[in-house]
């Protein structure tokens, strides 16, 4: 395999690649959010009903909206935390050996076997370092045909685990 593409990361790249790595940790604050605020509704009105209201169904509601707040905000964050990488072309290259990218000064080769985990989630590949760091490229920089060249390339040396 030999792949090599030029691209110009945006901002919404960034951001879907931190919402694709994080999967489970932004469908936890989603539910835990809307649970919490719904609770928090449930028993506001119970107490509307009484009469008298309370002032402890607030703090569901409190804590429910700040945990949707935090995830819509956190992907949002870490794009303009990388906003470095807006507006420069960006080329990766992959082969049967290593992952290269290469961003304006950086470069970056590192073998297959140096990541931890590879992994296509929603429209990004994710080549994972460990649980904390990974390297995220949008599937839209790459055909049909490479994509289904990189899924094949990986699943046939057993680089994808879950």
């Amino acid at each position: 395999m030999h792949i090599s593409v030029n691209y110009i990361p945006t901002e919404r790249d960034i951001a879907d690649g931190v919402i694709a790595f994080r999967r489970g940790l932004f469908r936890g604050l989603t539910v835990g959010g809307a649970v919490l605020l719904a609770a928090g509704l449930v028993v506001l009105l119970i107490e509307a009903l009484d009469g008298a209201v309370a002032f402890w169904p607030f703090v569901f509601l409190a804590f429910g909206a700040a945990m949707l707040g935090l995830r819509l905000w956190a992907p949002l964050q870490a794009a303009r935390q990388n906003r470095h990488m807006h507006g420069d072309v960006c080329e990766v290259t992959l082969t049967d050996d290593v992952y290269r990218s290469a961003i304006g000064a950086n470069r970056a080769e590192i073998p297959w076997s140096t990541f931890r985990k590879l992994r296509s989630v929603d429209d990004q590949w994710i080549f994972e370092f460990n649980p904390a760091q990974a390297i995220m490229v949008p599937h839209r920089i790459f055909s049909a045909e490479q994509n289904a060249e990189i899924g094949g390339f990986l699943g046939e040396r057993g680089l994808t685990r879950r």
